[in-house]
């Protein structure tokens, strides 16, 4: 009887991890499908070269995982460093200049970013041309209004000061929304996460009151073909509730 039981708590700490695998990587293909779905352009190509790209040691989903991981790391960096951008524009300084005087002292990711525009500048290329590369390399709305407001600023003139301090307020209420909407669809999350660990806990508890209760599970073909729906149905309900508390903004 013991031993039987012992079996058992095996088997469904067995299963618990599996799903959780399973949740967890198909969380992560969701995210990478939903992020690339943003991806324009340049990164578009880079993405399928990397796909392309079989003899390489690192899968092509997560380099595009790390890709995503460094462009937000990028964007929550970005309005210190306009904010530097823009005070040494206002002392005097044109924007390579306060770029190149900065570029220790910006956020990383953000330093090797904008230390390519400067090597962009110093090839021969524009300031505006050299934004328009940083926003074909990082294509995401923050960037593009970057590029944007440097190119009209460089080529038509204008307080690009004023313009940087007014994105990166933009940029920083826009971070602080999304922060407080993350907060707000917690208790949505955490329900997907309990309900997904409910019906293991309730079989380790039923395993532990009556063992003979449990054993058809794991000793007839009936069992396993409801073990492997029930694990199909909680992955399902799971992602379901997720897409539901992940609002786009």
């Amino acid at each position: 009887m013991s031993s039987d039981f012992v079996i058992i708590v095996i088997c469904v700490i067995g299963f618990a991890v599996l799903i959780g695998r399973l949740v967890k990587l198909m969380l992560d293909i969701a995210e990478r499908k939903r992020l690339e779905a943003q991806m324009t352009g340049a990164e578009e190509l880079l993405a399928r070269a990397a796909k392309a790209d079989e003899s390489g040691f690192t899968p092509a989903f997560i380099r595009g995982i790390m890709r995503a991981r460094r462009a937000e790391l990028i964007r929550k960096g970005l309005p210190d460093a306009l904010d530097m951008i823009a005070n040494s524009l206002t002392a005097g300084l044109t924007l390579p200049q306060a770029l190149l005087r900065n570029l220790e002292h910006f956020p990383p990711g953000v330093g090797e970013e904008f230390a390519r525009v400067i090597y962009d500048t110093r090839l021969g290329y524009s300031v505006a041309a050299a934004f328009v590369n940083l926003s074909e390399r990082l294509p995401t709305s923050d960037i593009r209004m970057i590029a944007t407001a440097s190119e009209i600023g460089v080529a038509h003139g204008g307080n690009l000061a004023d313009s940087y301090h007014m994105l990166s307020k933009l940029l920083r209420d826009n971070m602080a929304f999304e922060s407080e909407l993350k907060a707000m669809t917690t208790e949505g999350r955490m329900q997907a996460l309990v309900m997904s660990i409910l019906p293991f806990a309730m079989m380790i508890i039923l395993g532990a009151v009556n063992p003979q209760f449990i054993v058809p599970m794991v000793t007839t073909v009936a069992g396993w073909g409801t073990i492997c729906v029930l694990l199909l149905m909680q992955g399902l309900a799971y992602l379901w509730i997720r897409v539901i508390v992940d609002i786009k903004v």
